[in-house]
């Protein structure tokens, strides 16, 4: 049952995203117009009892070259234009927003840990045992190979922390980065 509260969540947060109401409705609604939703769905089933319905998802997960395998938490993920995109991590948080052609993977012995209320722009790269906070923006194209504390804006290759606030609901401030 774990796949199907997870695809809840996920969902949830594309009903917000869209203004549409939580429903079936909307469920048939996502699969049918964007192939993001259906590799989310695809992901969701594979390693279940429910595995045999791939059948109508796996198709779309080759053809639109992107690659989900996460091994904790995850719940309310949202891929924009998940075109070329490999999230291999160890964990994702919940509502993570996941831009086209982003790479998230292993590398120097480990996969990243992704908090929860993470935006990763266009292009960015996430690699190795790294750990990102909870509510961080990735900036395009930027590359993290170290850990990335919480409430932070990163740019940069080597990613580079430039803008922090203290609560989600603060405004962002400019770190000096002299």
């Amino acid at each position: 049952m774990a796949c199907f509260d997870k695809l809840k969540e996920d969902l949830s947060v594309w009903c917000k995203w869209m203004n549409k109401p939580f429903g079936f409705s909307s469920f048939l609604y996502f699969f049918v117009k964007y192939t993001e939703f259906k590799v989310l769905v695809d992901f969701r089933l594979k390693h279940t009892k429910w595995s045999f319905l791939r059948i109508f998802t796996y198709y779309y997960s080759l053809r639109h070259n992107l690659y989900i395998s996460v091994k904790g938490g995850c719940g309310g993920l949202r891929l924009m234009h998940g075109f070329s995109t490999i999230v291999f991590a160890k964990s994702i948080g919940k509502n993570c927003l996941i831009n086209q052609q982003v790479t998230i993977g292993w590398a120097n012995g480990g996969e990243p840990m992704i908090g929860d209320n993470v935006w990763i722009a266009s292009g960015a790269k996430v690699l190795g045992p790294v750990k990102i906070g909870n509510d961080v923006i990735i900036g395009a194209n930027a590359v993290v190979v170290k850990d990335v504390p919480d409430h932070s804006v990163v740019v940069g290759v080597p990613a580079k922390v430039i803008k922090k606030r203290t609560t989600e609901n603060d405004i962002w401030k400019n770190v000096d980065t002299n």
